[in-house]
């Protein structure tokens, strides 16, 4: 049929049946007013949505927020976000926002450009922040706002009950995605991802003791989200056996309870297959790194500053660590690999290392500076049974001479820590700036590959030519990329982003400060695909954290820099 009786067919039916007939076929816009606050996908109106559809949420004050039993699909996820401004929960209710037996689902804060967090959780007197539950599985949770809770600030996982729906061999909770939040004043954990309980729980039923094996998460991320102020662990993942990474977030001051067993600014707990990554773990009161997980991963490209420093400072017995690792539940001869780190004035030791059914593990190219321990609390094995290979790391009770530009830990030109690291990088190709590693004649120790395409802001003045690839472990979407990351970082009175795209877009880009507030506003009109720079003046900026999000048609991409005098 000829391509114009198609729409002469398309506009008698408009005629006949008028508007109302056409407009039926089209996907519901559905906006839930502020008073609302229990939703269930199976009744209407939201029994109309379907994969790919969008529940806006009207800005405003609620109680709470409870969503349950929606299901989107693997390539169309249901969009839970807000519109015209910020939905605030200041409750004295047991939880802020709650997902229930939820599958393929985004819950995001990014629907009004003037604010990075569009969900705000102020205060919950009662429980937790924010709860993804009751076999919850395929959920993406970003640009949400969090403080003031009486346990964690997330809650994501179903432990088991006596239906046993979501033991191990009944439920796997997939792809976990938290990116972008900001947690902040928790009483618990900031961020409590999957079951600390691998090996098995107890659970009563009929009165009976049973002991069930909780389920596993497989495919996890955990990345650009900043977590201050916790009672217990800062970033806390159980129980994720496969495709798990947590990367480029922020933790400071966590473990402020002084809990036992709780005390960590990641855990990487029983269970755990996890690579952790490009991390800044800054002051808390517990080990700033605990790994207990299966072995077969990395530790790598992370600062780490004064972990347990305020921990008892007079009293040597308390001990905390930069990095801990024992056999919680190791699969023997697997392996740990821990290279490229900076440790800085732990309490007591730098790298405290107690598995012995491990095997082949690598401590490598770490910088680790003026542990509590003394001399003899650099890298502690302890057990002779510990089999590690430690080469070419740089062990020094104080940073004068080990060339760091400042508190960056971005290195000198003159710094010894250039070239000196090992040559087995196990396949780690960039630094914590996503600067490609090696530069020069061999890999760099600690965190920066030093090169002089990107001095640090104390070394010499930027150049002109434009640097490689650095956007290795970004999670971008297809066609919308960040090419390079904001740059320098931190900046003093300059900066720049430089980004591509595949086909013609007007392209926007908003700053915000650490509390999610919109300072800058930046639109290229009608971009040509292909490669850009943004360059941005950032000398009037709040000092600290600065959030972004560059936008190009229905795409979006956040990350973060820091503003320097």
């Amino acid at each position: 049929m000829h391509k114009y009786s198609h729409f002469l067919i398309a506009l008698f039916l408009v005629c006949l049946f008028g508007n109302q007939e056409i407009h039926a076929q089209q996907h519901p816009r559905i906006i839930v007013p502020a008073s609302t606050y229990y939703i269930d996908g199976t009744s209407k109106p939201y029994n109309q949505l379907e994969p790919g559809d969008t529940l806006f949420f009207q800005g405003g004050n609620k109680e709470y927020l409870q969503l349950k039993n929606f299901t989107g699909s693997a390539r169309l996820p249901i969009v839970f976000i807000n519109i015209n401004g910020i939905v605030t929960i200041n409750t004295n209710w047991y939880y802020g926002v709650v997902l229930n037996n939820c599958r393929y689902v985004r819950f995001t804060g990014t629907g009004d450009p003037r604010f990075f967090y569009g969900f705000m959780i102020s205060r919950v007197q009662g429980g937790a922040g924010l709860s993804v539950g009751y076999l919850s599985s395929d959920f993406e949770v970003d640009h949400i706002y969090i403080a003031n809770t009486q346990i964690q600030g997330v809650f994501a996982k179903t432990d088991p009950d006596c239906t046993l729906k979501s033991v191990r061999s009944n439920f796997t909770q997939y792809n976990t995605v938290f990116h972008d939040n900001y947690i902040s004043n928790t009483g618990c954990e900031g961020m409590y991802i999957g079951s600390s309980f691998y090996s098995g729980e107890t659970i009563t039923c009929n009165g009976k003791d049973t002991v069930v094996l909780p389920s596993v998460l497989k495919g996890v991320r955990v990345y650009n989200n900043i977590v201050k102020f916790t009672g217990w662990d800062g970033i806390q993942v159980g129980s994720a056996v496969s495709d798990c990474l947590i990367f480029n977030n922020l933790v400071m001051y966590d473990s402020q309870a002084g809990v036992n067993e709780q005390m960590s600014g990641f855990m990487i707990g029983g269970g755990d297959q996890c690579d952790c990554y490009n991390n800044y773990i800054y002051k808390g009161k517990g080990d700033a790194i605990e790994s207990l997980g299966l072995g077969n991963y990395k530790i790598y490209n992370n600062v780490i500053v004064e972990p347990g420093y305020n921990y008892y400072p007079n009293d040597k017995s308390k001990m905390k660590y930069g990095i801990y690792v024992n056999d919680c539940s190791t699969i023997p001869g697997r392996s740990f690999s821990i290279l490229f780190n900076d440790i800085i004035n732990p309490k007591t030791d730098g790298i405290r290392f107690s598995s012995i059914l491990s095997r082949n593990n690598l401590i490598a190219s770490n910088a680790i500076i003026d542990p509590g321990a003394g001399s003899n609390g650099y890298i502690v094995l302890t057990s002779p049974s510990c089999q590690v290979l430690e080469k070419n790391n740089y062990l020094s009770m104080t940073p004068t001479g080990a060339g760091f530009a400042d508190t960056t830990y971005a290195l000198l030109s003159t710094s010894p820590l250039i070239d000196a690291g090992y040559a087995d990088n196990k396949g780690i190709t960039y630094d914590y700036f996503y600067h490609p590693r090696p530069y020069g004649k061999g890999f760099d120790i600690g965190i920066n590959e030093y090169n002089p395409l990107f001095p640090p802001l104390k070394d010499v003045a930027l150049p002109n030519t434009e640097p490689s690839d650095s956007s290795h472990s970004l999670e971008q979407p297809h066609s919308l990329r960040i090419e390079r990351l904001p740059f320098p970082d931190p900046a003093d009175t300059k900066t720049s982003l430089t980004y591509s795209i595949d086909d013609p877009y007007n392209v926007v880009l908003d700053i915000y400060n650490s509390e999610g507030i919109q300072i800058y506003h930046f639109v290229n009109n009608e971009m040509e695909p292909g490669s850009h720079v943004i360059d941005l003046d950032v000398t009037n900026y709040p000092l600290g954290v600065c959030l972004f999000t560059l936008r190009a048609g229905k795409e979006a991409i956040s990350g973060k820099f820091v503003k320097v005098k």
